[in-house]
């Protein structure tokens, strides 16, 4: 909270946080109670539910419409001192979805506002600052400040809501603080092609997920050909230009057990050094276990000479001490789940969900059938960007296509990389064509390591990692031991959380301390 002495209103610095794909906003309530726990009223914090459940189907930038008019909507009710629970009651009605049941069973709506510490009703008197029987409590309240954090498809989502946000002057009158993704694909989830399976996985990704699935495979025609999330990682376009007025831009990605946004793609790179731990040494940092503060590989000779000394040692070592060591580290419980239910309930688990999937990306194609292209205000976001793109050289301009990613597809060996090196001076970009199966060139996310080659990513990939790579970004990189990291990198349920996940979620917290001013 800001107050302005000389003005009659109290500062409110709003935080939104949002979900992912599939999700709700009970998935980022431990987020929300770590900032009250950690922070009291010092912050407003409204769980986005405009994108709930099978709604997250729609496409990125449906998606970030129904945000822009609940961030406004939000905005609305604070300023008025209304109630946020008469926001809530009136989507729930609209929408004809229930508040989570596990959240009821804490005395807990999904709603927006973060519980209060003393007391399980949800209620925006309690969360808003000022309410209380002190001297800021007869001053009318005004949003000056805003933040943002989106796990997983939330993230993007926010990428193309601030975008709209910052064409309508928004960010004019409001300060734009902290711009936040945890385990957001980036780049896509598009695997590279290097077996049946990923062929596979990105196949049926594209066609079940309707155009959220088609947005995340890249395939897309947004403007000319280009997918969405590239012409939003255009450095001179509306979408990076909003990004640019926030005071920092922090990530969260997972270095491993992130099966459903791997590293690469969540820290937008074109490589990843975290492929085998074993040949690294890392520094963890000393208040948040899981966070990695530096890194680095291990020449070849070390790595031969301690995997020798585990060798020999192991040699060494008794029948007795072997057959301790195997059976201690052997997961029976996982192994007895597996063994003994897997057979049944696993086929059970694919029927079930790949059903649900199917009829919720049906649901969502005839939805949003004809709706984009009729809808005006997304239309005019869409001329916007397609305006900057064609006032720029064609040198700047992206070069890349649904057709190269399908070319990429047939012949993954070669790998057209378009890179961009620009005179700061003159402003000017020249395109540098390479090609990295014949030069192998090491990464360009992480030159320092000379052995590190880039992965088999598209085309479109490595573009979109270049350009969002000219902003400045914290990259907080995570490293849980979890079955699903994906999960616990937010603490998404009460089963998810482990000191690992508890540590990311409290490090994001923690960076708002100071409404943003660094400590």
């Amino acid at each position: 909270m800001t107050t302005d002495e000389t003005s009659s209103h109290t500062g409110i610095h709003l935080v939104i946080l949002h979900h992912g794909l599939w999700g709700h906003a009970g998935h980022v309530k431990f987020i929300a109670n770590e900032f009250k726990k950690r922070l009291g009223d010092r912050l407003v914090i409204y769980r986005a539910q405009a994108n709930e459940s099978e709604l997250t189907y729609d496409g990125v930038d449906l998606c970030g419409q129904r945000l822009v008019k609940e961030v406004h909507e939000v905005i609305k009710v604070i300023e008025s001192g209304g109630d946020i629970e008469e926001l809530r009651g009136k989507k729930n009605k609209k929408k004809g979805i229930k508040a989570s049941k596990k959240d009821t069973k804490d005395g807990q709506q999904t709603s927006g506002l973060a519980s209060t510490a003393n007391s399980s009703n949800n209620s925006s008197t309690q969360d808003l600052p000022g309410t209380q029987e002190d001297s800021s409590a007869t001053r009318s309240k005004k949003v000056t400040q805003f933040s943002y954090l989106g796990y997983s498809l939330g993230g993007l989502i926010g990428r193309f809501a601030m975008g709209m946000l910052a064409e309508e002057g928004f960010f004019d009158e409001v300060e734009p603080v902290y711009f936040v993704t945890m385990a957001t694909p980036h780049l896509g989830i598009r695997q590279p092609p290097l077996s049946n399976w990923s062929k596979i996985f990105n196949f049926l990704s594209s066609r079940m997920l309707s155009r959220t699935g088609e947005q995340l495979q890249l395939i897309d025609d947004y403007i000319d050909g280009k997918p969405i999330l590239l012409v939003m990682s255009e450095p001179l376009g509306i979408f990076v230009q909003a990004l640019a007025r926030f005071k920092r831009r922090a990530l969260y990605c997972n270095i491993r057990n992130d099966r459903s946004v791997p590293f690469w793609t969540a820290s937008f790179s074109d490589a990843d050094p975290f492929s085998e731990l074993e040949s690294m040494d890392i520094q963890y940092n000393s208040g948040y276990s899981s966070l990695i503060e530096s890194f680095e590989h291990r020449d070849l000779e070390t790595v031969a000479r301690l995997e020798e000394e585990r060798q020999a040692e192991w040699k060494a070592s008794s029948f007795k001490d072997r057959a301790t060591h195997t059976f201690k580290n052997v997961p029976w419980k996982k192994y007895a789940f597996f063994g003994l239910l897997g057979p049944f309930l696993i086929p059970l688990w694919i029927v079930i969900a790949s059903s649900t999937i199917s009829v919720q990306g049906i649901n969502s194609r005839r939805r949003t059938k004809d709706l984009v292209r009729s809808n005006s205000e997304l239309e005019t976001i869409r001329e916007k960007a397609a305006s900057i793109r064609s006032s720029q050289p064609s040198s700047i301009q992206s070069s890349t296509s649904v057709a190269s990613i399908e070319d990429h597809d047939e012949d993954h060996c070669h790998i057209t990389v378009v890179s961009k090196a620009t005179d700061a001076k003159k402003g000017s970009t020249t395109s540098v064509v390479e090609t990295v199966a014949d030069s192998e060139p090491a990464s360009f996310s992480y030159p320092h390591l000379k052995t590190l080659r880039p992965l088999a990513l598209a085309p479109v990939q490595v573009e979109i990692s270049r350009n969002l790579n000219q902003l400045e970004w914290r990259k907080n990189i995570i490293h849980i031991e979890a079955m699903n990291a994906h999960a616990s990198i937010v603490v998404r349920e009460k089963r998810f959380s482990n000191d690992g996940g508890v540590a990311a979620v409290q490090h994001a917290v923690d960076m708002f301390k100071g409404d943003g001013e660094d400590e």
